[in-house]
């Protein structure tokens, strides 16, 4: 009887199980980053083979008084390096049904990789935005990011075609 507790109790557990992938590349140079679900855990990764150097530091309009800024942010996230993955507990992350690659995690997000860092991260949220103009319409799949150094909040967007992008959610 009690192994038929447990297989009951394992199967509901397992039933209840949310799986999520998406996946961006290709946008600029060798970005790549993939969201999945394992263990109870939303894990989002950043691949760049141009490491560093090529690491988004700003959204908005350059300014000379935003260079200041940018120069914070180089200087603050430069431990982001090739390899970046940060995890939410799946509690924490909400998803689109109708549109899987629409999701959001906020709520303190454990780094991975690199380790021993004083960044954190907090919110990571994804939109499709659409521009039109006369004579065209922009489809633009953007993801946010925000990190946080001990003094500064860093808000970080990355477009992609969307049609560089896919996702598949099932609960």
């Amino acid at each position: 009887m009690k192994y038929l507790c447990f297989f009951i109790l394992t199967f509901a557990i397992n039933a209840n199980a949310l799986e999520y992938r998406a996946y961006c590349t290709g946008n600029r140079g060798k970005v790549a980053i993939s969201v999945y679900s394992s263990k109870n855990r939303i894990y989002l990764r950043y691949n760049n083979a141009m490491g560093s150097d090529d690491f988004p530091l700003f959204e908005g309009v350059v300014t000379k008084l935003t260079l200041p800024v940018i120069d914070i942010a180089r200087d603050q996230l430069s431990s982001l390096d090739e390899e970046v993955l940060v995890s939410w507990p799946v509690e924490n992350c909400e998803f689109n049904d109708k549109d899987p690659l629409i999701m959001q995690c906020g709520g303190r997000a454990e780094f991975h990789y690199p380790q021993n860092t004083n960044l954190t991260s907090y919110t990571f949220i994804t939109s499709r935005v659409t521009e039109e103009s006369l004579t065209n319409v922009f489809k633009i799949f953007k993801i946010r990011w925000g990190i946080d150094s001990p003094d500064f909040h860093h808000s970080l967007a990355m477009p992609f075609d969307p049609s560089l992008c896919t996702a598949k959610l099932t609960r």
